[in-house]
């Protein structure tokens, strides 16, 4: 560099101060010289190879000029921008970003023009925001690049700037609806997300944290950013990071809240929801979900504009729109919680979720509550309801069944508290349950029926007539969906292969008969738990019974109920003519699946839902290696829909126990016809031609698989709802003849006849199924005694004994039969209850020993 280089530099300098305004877009020239200069002058090795000159003397005039140049001439370059207009200033900034982009390029990197962009920063803070605006879109690219490089020096240096200008601009108020703030704080949230370094991402936590501190009272749209910079926290691996920012979000909350207004309020929310995410510490986590809380009480009182909630009484207004903004973020997060993997966090997530909707309900709107169902409620519990052939609920994993069943608990309860806020809701509710019911897994469908009877139990006496006929049309249709048509095609499940020794089956059947009091104690009652499964036995129980409903509606080909008629014979002689030698190998290898898996995975499964209510269990008889060997898909889908009708049934129980008084007719008969069809899918299966079918595919020591216990409990509850019905109709009656009433004035009203007309019609169907249920039982089993005289035949003997509860169940019933019906039809019953006098059945002479006495005395002269 030669003296004329100097002067040619220093007319350029002074060109910049004395013509500012116009250099317009050679500013990028003159600040690169500047540069230049600066890099020269405090370089030495560089300053002693660009120096040319005839003597040493020469070289050192020109480098004291190039010093010179480079102190007040050079600052006067960046001082003077103050005075540049909108544009020119704009330009400006951008020429000094470039040239500050070339240098941190360079090697080693160069902050000289990234300082002086702070500098210029100060002189032009107050230039109006628009401006500004324009200034920082430039600036903050800038800052983001420059955070970024791969000198981790370099990038604090650019940071520590950064925040120097966010700490200057805090101090200038902001206008209302401006949100200059936020942008100032942006390029922290970019750099926070995208940096690999902890360096650097601590380094960001604590310049944030400095800005609170110092400038809590004026950050507005700041706050923004600020929790968008904590919520990237909360993801972080270095565990420090994290309850560093936490801290200080706890800190805002709990002594600043009043800072954070309008929108930055849902920013707040998301940051506790990804804390209570974070898997760093669950200590966090909880203390998270607690200040979620806090925000909601707060939101409650009104310290958020908009957010306070308002009697559902007042006209709706736009207001709703905003208090559902606010509220839903923090609903959905909890929700979210819901399937955290950690149990304690689940758990208060589940509890603070129900208790805020519980206390905060009663003033949500209905098009609010519609949306919280389907958007907060029914998601937690999307991992069972689109479960697919696979269990998603391992047997190992207690807590989180345990979190299953208390959350369709406290579903079902808030449903029953606000029900009539959210009525509405009762056919998806409905529907969710019973898309549970319809799994595999044996666990989601104890869950989800017991939930279903915990609806009934509880909130029954509030629903209508229109949720009467939705309950009843679903479980109907549960019922039929349920079926286990899989084993339209292995009827047989019998094999010579036996795991299950003879007295331990045989043990089992007899003591589930009847004592010899003629009373079936030891039997389940038909109170069936909706929360779970009878354990093993109910599983082969239930297993038997979805086998004969299913066949008994593909042979009608209707997809209806079936008729009460003709189930015995035809099915059997159809299957009998079907079997082949590959169908036996597969009853064979289904028959050792059931048995194995009912004898060893069912009581796993399924006895965490409820204590089985009889003390009988099968034996634990199969072998150590057999119970390791995976179920197949099919059985545990045959398992799942037996399991599915049993409590179904036990649904239906709880129904007419508790509000059988409350029902319409048509309702009542809707009942009596799905009790009929499921009944008779498992009296079917039980019947002689299907047990002796099956009997001959097995040794003669070892007895059939049945559907016995099924076919008993429905048996009994169907009895129990048909004697309810004819009786209290003539209780009724009798009542109405002896009081005083005028019956011209009960005719001549209209309502009291439709009444009346539905009742009579309802006792003559109730009166139609008791008769001919009783009569075919009978018939069966009057058959079979017909047989026994006939022939020595074994197989007929052991189905009597197989068959005597149920026989022995309908002649206990036959005792509490309305006495007029009984008299009427008498004529059927008498000549099927004498052929039974002669049963080789204790339980079945003593039962019907007890009938003559109740029936037939009172019917002698």
């Amino acid at each position: 560099m030669r003296s004329k280089n100097v002067e040619a530099l220093r007319t350029l300098l002074a060109l910049c101060d004395s013509e500012t305004d116009s250099l317009q877009d050679t500013w990028n020239a003159v600040l690169e010289c500047v540069s230049r200069l600066e890099y020269i002058t405090s370089t030495p090795a560089i300053a002693a190879t660009v120096m040319h000159g005839s003597n040493q003397i020469s070289r050192d005039a020109v480098l004291q000029s190039l010093r010179e140049l480079a102190g007040k001439p050079a600052e006067k370059v960046f001082v003077n921008s103050v005075k540049l207009p909108s544009d020119s200033v704009v330009e400006f900034f951008n020429a000094l970003c470039g040239v500050s982009a070339e240098e941190l390029r360079q090697t080693p990197a160069r902050v000289f023009s990234l300082q002086k962009l702070v500098e210029i920063s100060y002189y032009n803070m107050a230039r109006i925001r628009m401006v500004w605006a324009r200034i920082w879109s430039v600036l903050a690219n800038h800052f983001i690049s420059a955070g970024s490089h791969h000198d981790e020096k370099i990038s604090m240096y650019a940071i520590d700037s950064l925040r120097q200008l966010g700490m200057k601009y805090l101090e200038r108020a902001e206008l209302t609806n401006f949100t200059f703030q936020n942008d100032i704080l942006k390029p922290f949230v970019v750099l926070m997300r995208n940096s690999q370094s902890q360096s650097i991402r601590r380094l960001i936590v604590d310049c944030i944290v400095q800005m609170i501190k110092s400038k809590v009272g004026s950050i507005k749209s700041g706050w923004h950013s600020v929790f968008m910079i904590f919520t990237a926290a909360a993801d972080d691996e270095l565990e420090s990071i994290v309850e560093s920012a936490f801290e200080n979000v706890e800190q805002v909350i709990l002594e600043h809240f009043d800072q954070v207004v309008g929108d930055c309020f849902m920013d707040c929310v998301n940051c506790l929801i990804r804390f209570a995410n974070n898997k760093t510490s669950h200590r966090i986590s909880l203390k998270a979900i607690a200040l979620l809380r806090i925000c909601e009480d707060r939101l409650a009182e009104g310290l958020i504009p908009g957010g306070a909630l308002k009697p559902i009484d007042i006209s709706v207004d736009a207001n709703f729109d905003v208090t559902e903004h606010y509220w839903f973020p923090m609903l959905a997060g909890l929700s979210d919680l819901t399937s955290d993997l950690r149990p304690e966090v689940r758990s208060c997530a589940l509890e603070v979720l129900f208790d805020l909707l519980n206390e905060r309900g009663s003033k949500f709107s209905s098009s609010f509550w519609e949306s919280i169902f389907h958007r907060v409620l029914f998601p937690i519990f999307d991992h069972v309801r689109h479960a697919g052939k696979e269990s998603l609920i391992s047997s190992d994993d207690e807590l989180f069944r345990e979190t299953s069943i208390h959350s369709l608990q406290l579903l079902c309860n808030l449903f029953n508290t606000f029900y009539k806020e959210v009525c509405f809701m009762l056919p998806p509710l409905l529907g969710l349950l019973l898309d549970c019911a319809k799994k595999t897994d044996q666990t989601v469908v104890s869950i989800s029926l017991g939930a279903l009877v915990h609806l009934i139990e509880v909130g029954g006496h509030q629903f209508s007539e229109s949720d009467w006929d939705t309950l009843l049309k679903s479980i109907r249709d549960a019922s039929y969906t349920t079926q286990p048509l899989e084993l339209l095609n292995a009827l047989g499940f019998e094999g010579p292969t036996v795991l299950v020794t003879d007295s331990e089956v045989n043990t089992d059947n007899h003591q589930i008969d009847v004592s010899d009091n003629g009373h079936a104690s030891p039997l389940p009652s038909p109170n069936i738990s909706a929360h779970g499964t009878r354990g093993n036995q109910n599983a082969m129980v239930l297993l038997d019974h979805n086998q004969e409903f299913g066949l008994q509606s593909n042979l009608e080909g209707s997809e209806g109920l079936p008729s009460p008629s003709g189930r015995a014979q035809k099915p059997a002689e159809g299957v009998q003519r079907s079997q082949t030698i590959g169908q036996r190998i597969m009853e064979n290898m289904m028959d050792n699946l059931f048995l194995r898996s009912f004898t060893s995975k069912t009581k796993a499964r399924v006895s965490d839902a409820s204590a089985p209510s009889s003390p009988i269990k099968i034996p634990d008889a199969v072998e150590p290696d057999a119970k390791e060997e995976v179920e197949s898909p099919l059985m545990a889908t045959v398992r799942g829909k037996c399991i599915t009708q049993l409590l179904l049934l036990g649904a239906i129980d709880s129904i007419q126990k508790k509000y059988w008084s409350k029902l319409r007719a048509s309702q009542k008969i809707a009942i009596m016809d799905v009790l009929l069809s499921m009944l008779e899918f498992a009296a079917s299966y039980n019947s002689y031609s299907n047990l002796k079918m099956r009997m001959y595919h097995i040794p003669v020591e070892r007895p059939p698989l049945n559907l016995l216990r099924q076919e008993l409990a429905g048996t009994s509850i169907y009895l129990d709802v048909l004697q309810k019905t004819t009786s209290s109709f003539d209780a009724i009656n009798e009542k109405q003849q002896q009081s005083n009433v005028d019956v011209a004035s009960v005719h001549n009203d209209s309502s009291f006849t439709g009444h009346s007309s539905e009742e009579e019609k309802l006792e003559g169907v109730a009166e139609e199924k008791l008769v001919s249920f009783c009569e075919q039982v009978l018939r069966e089993a009057s058959d079979l005694q017909s047989s026994v005289g006939e022939t020595t035949n074994m197989d007929v003997h052991r189905v009597l004994e197989l068959r005597s509860p149920v026989i022995v169940k309908v002649l206990k019933g036959m005792c509490f039969m309305n006495n007029k019906i009984f008299r009427r039809h008498l004529r059927e019953f008498y000549p099927l209850l004498t052929k039974l006098v002669c049963c080789d059945q204790m339980d079945v002479r003593g039962a019907l020993g007890v009938l003559f006495r109740v029936q037939l005395k009172a019917l002698l002269p």
